[in-house]
């Protein structure tokens, strides 16, 4: 546990910080957390808990709604589907998928728990539709920090390995 404590910490914080400073809609690491957390922890448990931490502690502060659940759901699926190896391939398709996947969970969430809409097939395309820019927000965000946190995985571990040997450190004494 200790070797993950600073992934962990890192994580979560900048991704609550993504969440809270202003930001187009949908473009946020969130997704990209999801798909990378568990192969740069090597453990799903602990991969799965970093996006939803992150989410959790963000909207504490900017308030919960109606699908929050289908949100941490539809990210802890994410990550229970994502590669264990560094495969740049395999982690544009897991971008993509992971985007189209939470792009059509979440907005049928929508659907279904607001009145927005009518509760037949017109009403559901129109939900779609209209959610189709938040999509487009979603893959290229999704996209740019998946390939942003792989560039970056070996600095990270470097800076991980210094914080074990430091928290090592201070629980010796």
């Amino acid at each position: 546990m200790i070797k993950k404590i600073y992934y962990l910490s890192f994580f979560i914080l900048l991704l609550v910080l993504f969440r809270l400073i202003p930001h187009p809609p949908n473009f946020t690491p969130i997704i990209a957390s999801s798909i990378l957390a568990p192969f740069m922890l090597k453990s799903r448990i602990y991969g799965m808990l970093i996006p939803v931490s992150a989410m959790f502690i963000s909207d504490i502060i900017i308030g919960f709604h109606a699908y929050q659940l289908v949100i941490y759901l539809t990210l802890v699926s994410i990550s229970l589907v994502t590669t264990m190896n560094k495969n740049y391939s395999k982690l544009f398709l897991m971008a993509i998928s992971g985007s189209v996947w939470f792009f059509i969970i979440t907005n049928f969430a929508v659907w279904l728990s607001y009145d927005f809409y009518s509760k037949d097939i017109e009403g559901l395309l129109l939900c779609y539709t209209l959610a189709i820019p938040f999509f487009t927000n979603t893959i290229i965000s999704t996209v740019l920090f998946t390939f942003l946190l792989a560039f970056f995985t070996k600095p990270l571990e470097i800076i991980n390995e210094k914080t074990d040997y430091y928290f090592k450190y201070i629980i010796s004494k």
